[in-house]
């Protein structure tokens, strides 16, 4: 385990916010850096998006940094971001939080001087420590020993700080994939008890953060634990995905899209598809997923086979081959069969478009009908990809279809 000296978190922070904190300083007021930046410091890894907490009253950030930009719409909650070379950097004022009646944001705050404090409203102990040059490491709650241990900690009463905000249970599952930690007991009883508490978080947040979790390395002990802790219903509904499937997960690649067609590859499509929108997925990942999904179920033993599942597939064919792999549906060479392939697979891909096509006497709904059987030719014999061959199949499919 990465154990670091304060000179080496020091080292690990970028200059512009030393800069800020050392402002902060000259201007009579503690400023330390925290939460998930800090975290990844004294694991060893990049740090990224540097938080910032103050003693400063927000107005009174606002005051020191006047020369920058600063952008004030966190007031509310005491939080000002300050634009920095280019770096937007959100300063929150120590703070307590009130009461949580919407189970996600506290309904008021009130403002203290005590970084302690402060940390004692956060999610898990690896994530409420603090750091400054002048203090140093500040841990009221034993998160460097849970950092050695690789232990996932909630603050103080596990059941409040999800009741309070329930999003944090599926933080602890993406963490624990994320991080490689296993979930301390008292802190996964919680988040079994507190579970029905996600029914009243918005679906673009619980998407968010399972995403997020299926593409993390660990994927498979944390779906695993969702699954026997009764978490996965309040994420995916009455879907129960096989346990080959959620060990198999990191077997695939790490892109979200991936992971998601291949979680999803038990259910039927009219399932996948509302689980997807339900989760407020893009439509880019729908499209991924079903895609993914579809072409899992297909077999590949031929190059023929190959360029017919790329046309069924398209751009997503390389991971829906190795979901088709791992199902047991096609043998392991179909991935190279497919990823080798550079066969015609689309219309767009023909030598022929369908302007040309208008252009020596079809029309209407007929050229998308031409091109498709067009196509399915092609893919069958890759050699006739011509236009002067196809503008004579296209006539003989014509002749054939009166």
């Amino acid at each position: 385990m990465y154990n670091p000296t304060n000179r080496e978190i020091e080292e690990k922070i970028p200059a512009h916010i030393l800069s800020i904190m050392e402002r902060f300083r000259l201007s009579g007021e503690e400023s330390f850096i925290v939460g998930g930046s800090l975290r990844d410091i004294m694991l060893g890894l990049e740090p990224h998006d540097f938080d910032l907490a103050t003693s400063s009253l927000p107005r009174r950030t606002s005051e020191i940094f006047a020369n920058e930009r600063v952008i004030e719409t966190g007031m509310k909650h005491g939080t000002v971001t300050v634009i920095v070379e280019n770096d937007p950097v959100e300063i929150t004022t120590f703070r307590i939080d009130g009461s949580y009646t919407d189970s996600r944001h506290p309904d008021g705050v009130s403002f203290t001087r005590n970084i302690a404090e402060d940390l004692s409203r956060r999610d898990f102990t690896v994530n409420a420590m603090a750091f400054s040059p002048n203090v140093g490491l500040v841990d009221p709650f034993g998160g460097r020993e849970d950092l050695e241990k690789k232990i996932l900690r909630a603050v103080g009463e596990p059941c409040k700080r999800f009741d309070e905000d329930a999003l944090r249970i599926m933080r602890a599952f993406r963490f624990s994939a994320q991080l490689g930690f296993d979930i301390e007991k008292e802190t996964l009883d919680g988040a079994r008890k507190c579970g029905k508490g996600l029914e009243k978080i918005a679906r673009e947040r619980i998407c968010s953060e399972f995403l997020r979790l299926l593409s993390s390395d660990g994927v498979a002990r944390s779906l695993m634990l969702m699954k026997e802790n009764g978490i996965l219903p309040f994420v995916v509904r009455e879907y129960i995905p096989s346990e080959k499937v959620i060990s198999d997960i990191e077997k695939m690649p790490s892109d979200t899209i991936a992971r998601l067609g291949f979680f999803l590859c038990d259910a039927e499509k009219e399932e996948a598809a509302g689980i997807i929108n339900s989760l407020k997925c893009s439509n880019k990942q729908k499209i991924g997923a079903m895609a993914i999904i579809r072409g899992a179920r297909l077999s590949v033993d031929t190059e023929a086979d190959a360029r017919r599942f790329i046309g069924n597939v398209g751009e997503y064919a390389k991971y829906a081959i190795r979901a088709s792999v791992l199902l047991g549906k096609s043998p392991e060479a179909a991935i190279e069969l497919v990823e080798k392939n550079n066969a015609p697979c689309t219309v767009a891909q023909l030598k022929i478009s369908g302007k040309e096509l208008a252009e020596i006497g079809f029309c209407g709904k007929e050229i998308g009908i031409i091109l498709e059987a067009l196509l399915a030719a092609v893919i069958e014999n890759p050699c006739l990809n011509s236009r002067e061959e196809l503008s004579i199949l296209a006539k003989e499919i014509k002749e054939e279809r009166r």
